[in-house]
């Protein structure tokens, strides 16, 4: 008991009181997001007829293209802007769309291509706000406890998906989408609330006078200059195109193979993201030691292996232990990926590197969404899950052939 207080202790998140405000910040406006996620899932699925398959992988593509058209640019942005009023007006702008779109809901216009157009606009403020907090972390903790804030960071997505999941359909059966759209503005006005506490200085470093295009530029330059760091990211990119898609399939699954209600959509969406904070927040009191690469291919082998026993699992409960399971490989992998990056990026590199290195990991997704969508409605969600579960365990062994990082744990 008492190695376990000292351990809670010397975690960043009782260390650092701005790092712990904008970590709940977060996890109060992503539990917003989950709930908003699994709305509009939902009515897709529900109010666009025949081809409901084909328009949820349109929708999900549209919430990522904002990412892959604009990421770079709002990288430099942020890293020649002061991070804390960055991450502010990115909250404050979420918050009024999805109260349009809650508005359109209750007043009955709510539309396909409203759906679309809000939240393209939405999505198109996701990387700029993500790229001020990478570009954060750093100063809001220490140099020996930044790879734990890193893996505590990493989890905020996965912590709130398990509330948002569990709670989604309890929720959506208690005031309808609309309802959840207004619990994901609220979200977003904690969000602000919390960065607006912040107190530590996140202006730009002093720096040699230079225009937006000649920075803009120079992030481009290190990326793809840096043959290692290039050749993860890349790999990572690919194998996004395969396991991506698992975030449309799970409705299928509770819709048109299990024909279940809402209910058993928030109880997948809980156990995959259960799996995925739990493998963070272990990271998160943990020293990453051993070769790195050898523990991403593991987790990627282990995704891949989950997902074939998706398609090959008799029942819902066999469902839920396999999503757990790939939570978990997930988890694990984007924070020791993560991690590994926060410890060899410079930091005046931060904001841009990881808006490039969130651009290329997003540009497959559009189109990983919409052939899964088509495939669906042509084939069956099962052809789905087998092609992506045959493609994650072909492509998990190239992350042991790469050219390494140096990895300084």
């Amino acid at each position: 008991m008492q190695a376990l207080i000292t351990a809670v202790k010397a975690h960043p998140l009782a260390l650092f009181p701005d790092f712990r405000r904008l970590f709940t910040g977060r996890v109060i406006s992503a539990v917003g997001d989950k709930f908003f996620s699994i709305a509009i899932a939902w009515w897709v699925l529900s109010e666009a007829g025949a081809a409901s398959k084909f328009h949820l992988g349109l929708v999900m593509a549209v919430n990522v293209l904002p990412v892959v058209a604009f990421g770079p640019l709002l990288g430099t942005l942020s890293d020649r802007s002061d991070k804390r009023r960055v991450m502010l007006g990115a909250d404050a702008a979420r918050a009024a769309l999805v109260l349009l779109l809650a508005g359109l809901l209750w007043s009955g216009r709510l539309s396909l291509l409203w759906l679309y157009s809000i939240c393209f606009l939405i999505s198109g403020f996701g990387p700029l706000f993500e790229s001020a907090v990478a570009a954060s972390i750093a100063r809001l903790t220490s140099p020996e406890k930044m790879p734990q804030a890193v893996a505590a960071d990493a989890s905020v997505l996965q912590l709130s998906n398990v509330v948002g999941s569990a709670l989604g359909s309890v929720l959506m059966a208690a005031a309808g989408v609309a309802g959840a759209f207004l619990f994901n503005a609220a979200g977003y006005a904690a969000s602000f609330a919390a960065v607006r506490g912040i107190r530590t200085e996140l202006k730009p470093e002093e720096r040699v006078s230079s225009s937006f295009i000649a920075e803009f530029k120079e992030g481009l330059a290190y990326t793809f200059g840096n043959r290692p760091v290039l050749c993860l990211i890349l790999t990572f990119a690919t194998f996004n195109f395969f396991v991506s898609p698992i975030l449309i399939l799970i409705p299928m699954i509770v819709k048109f193979t299990l024909k279940e209600s809402v209910t058993w959509l928030a109880v997948f969406e809980t156990f995959f993201a259960a799996g995925s904070a739990a493998l963070a927040a272990w990271l998160s009191f943990r020293e990453v030691k051993g070769d790195i690469y050898r523990w991403l291919f593991l987790s990627l082998l282990v995704m891949g292996l989950a997902f074939a026993g998706l398609y090959l699992a008799p029942n819902k409960y066999l469902v839920c232990l396999l999503l757990l399971l790939a939570g978990a490989a997930l988890g694990g992998g984007n924070t020791l990926a993560i991690t590994l990056f926060q410890t060899t990026v410079p930091d005046e590199m931060k904001g841009r590197f990881f808006s490039v290195l969130t651009t290329l990991a997003y540009a497959v997704m559009p189109l990983a969404f919409m052939t899964n969508g088509l495939l669906a409605e042509k084939f069956s969600v099962g052809f789905c899950l087998a092609m992506n579960a045959a493609a994650v365990l072909g492509l998990s062994f190239v992350i042991l052939l790469i050219p390494r990082v140096k990895f300084s744990s």
